[in-house]
């Protein structure tokens, strides 16, 4: 549970040898702090309570700068708590279990009969999905009871899901959704194919790249079995333009991929929906649109005609762009 807008200025009190404060603080900003320090993951935990890893690194930062003392060691790939940071969480997550009690205890009859809605969104892998994240904790604010249980899977996994009941609404590659009569469709954001480029490549000074321009690169693909629709395309695109694709590397995920593009081991392909500005300078690769991109691969939410509600409709048109 977030506790949006709810302000508490007793929380660091209950031990008076953590910090010299007294200041006031949200218990939302609480939340996720215990949750950052819980996963030791800031995108483990941005997942969990449905917001944006900047939105949560940014209260984190401010709650910080409030106590005037460090939470976390940083480093390139692993987080950690401080001494502080570690007193702080057996503290804040008294704190918030007090409140919840406090909340039950008070909660009215028709609150307690609320029914429980326990949703199963399915959704893409590597994509900057912080618009979903945040959708659903603003649906679930206004809807008690409501619950959301999110899985990361492939497109083809997604579209297999939906159809066989594994997933209630999932958010999806359009090309995967296809000849799919009972899916009910809309729009979640656009998204195109695009190619990375090692900084030393001639092709690394063109914003956009023609498939007829690989015909002498080294590719990097996915595995088949991840993404087969993808897969099929790009090697039919290379016959269309009179070459046989050489695709030396196959990869199951987009970091693997693209570090064998720094290291000079190819060009693999990825989606501008991966793109969140910072590949560029993260792995030292230059990023191309595929102009002759013909394939439909927008980012869309979906439903099954066959097993929806009124509750599950009104969420999937929320998620609509």
């Amino acid at each position: 549970m977030l506790y949006k807008g709810v302000w508490c200025n007793f929380i660091l009190k209950l031990d008076q040898t953590l910090f010299e404060w007294s200041g006031n603080v949200k218990l939302s900003t609480l939340t996720y702090f215990v949750e950052v320090a819980r996963e030791l993951s800031f995108t483990k935990a941005a997942e969990k309570l449905y917001v944006s890893q900047p939105t949560l690194s940014r209260h984190v930062q401010e709650l910080e700068s409030e106590l005037g003392v460090s939470l976390f060691q940083r480093q390139s790939h692993d987080l950690q708590l401080t001494a502080d940071g570690a007193k702080l969480l057996v503290a804040a997550a008294d704190v918030l279990e007090r409140v919840e009690h406090l909340s039950r205890m008070f909660s009215d009859s028709s609150t307690e009969q609320t029914t429980q809605k326990v949703f199963r969104i399915g959704y893409l892998s590597h994509f900057n999905l912080a618009r979903l994240y945040e959708v659903l904790s603003r649906f679930e604010s206004d809807h008690p009871g409501v619950q959301f249980l999110l899985s990361a899977d492939g497109p083809l996994g997604l579209a297999e899901g939906l159809g066989d009941g594994h997933y209630d609404l999932i958010v999806d590659i359009a090309s995967y959704l296809q000849d799919q009569p009972t899916f009910q469709k809309g729009l979640f954001m656009e998204n195109h194919l695009q190619i990375a480029i090692p900084e030393g490549n001639p092709l690394a000074a063109q914003k956009t790249i023609n498939f007829a321009d690989l015909k002498n690169e080294t590719l990097i693909l996915f595995e088949r079995q991840q993404s087969p629709i993808i897969v099929d395309y790009v090697i039919n695109q290379g016959l269309q333009n009179g070459f046989n694709l050489r695709a030396n590397h196959y990869v199951t995920n987009l970091e693997e991929g693209l570090s064998m593009a720094a290291m000079g081991k190819g060009l693999p392909f990825l989606y501008s929906g991966m793109n969140d500005q910072t590949l560029e300078k993260k792995y030292h690769i230059k990023i191309a649109d595929l102009q002759d991109d013909s394939l439909d691969q927008n980012i869309l939410v979906a439903i099954n005609q066959q097993r929806t509600s009124e509750l599950l409709s009104q969420l999937f048109e929320t998620l609509q762009q």
